[in-house]
C-alpha cells in the first residue's frame, strides 16, 4: 500500500511539473493512445470496449475545448476543430466506422506533433532569453 501511494504521488507531482503546452501533448497522445485501442477493438468486434475508449477520447477532447482561451483567433479556430473531432468521434462510435476512427487518429496525432513541435520552438526561445 505504501508504495502505491508513492507512485501515486511521483505520477501526481511529475504531471504538475508539466507546462501547459506538455500537458496538451500528454491529453493528445492519450486520447490518439484511447482512439488506436477503439480501432483495434472495433476490428475484434469488442464494440462495449471500443465505445468505451471513443468516449475517452471524446472526454480528452471536451477537456481541450474546455481549457481554451476564447480571447486569442487561435482558440477560436481550436474550438472549431476540436468541436469537428468530438462531433466525428461521436459519429465513428455509433457508426463503428473504422475508416473515420483512423482519419481521427491521423489528426489527433497530426495535432499532437504540432503542439509538441510548438512546444520545443518555445522552450528553445525561453532558454535563449527571448
Amino acid at each position: 500500500m505504501q508504495y502505491a501511494n508513492a507512485y501515486q504521488e511521483s505520477k501526481r507531482y511529475a504531471i504538475e511539473s508539466l507546462s501547459k503546452g506538455e500537458v496538451v501533448v500528454k491529453l493528445f497522445e492519450e486520447a490518439s493512445k484511447q482512439i488506436k485501442m477503439a480501432i483495434l477493438l472495433t476490428e475484434r468486434e469488442e464494440f462495449v470496449k471500443s465505445f468505451n475508449c471513443i468516449a475517452k477520447g471524446q472526454k480528452i477532447i471536451s477537456s481541450l475545448i474546455l481549457s481554451l482561451d476564447m480571447q486569442y483567433p487561435i482558440s477560436i479556430e481550436l474550438n472549431e476543430m476540436y468541436n469537428f473531432i468530438y462531433t466525428k468521434l461521436g459519429e465513428a462510435n455509433v457508426s463503428r466506422d473504422i475508416q473515420l476512427m483512423k482519419d481521427l487518429w491521423s489528426l489527433i496525432n497530426d495535432l499532437k506533433d504540432s503542439f509538441r513541435e510548438a512546444e520545443k520552438m518555445s522552450n528553445s526561445a525561453k532558454s535563449r532569453g527571448l
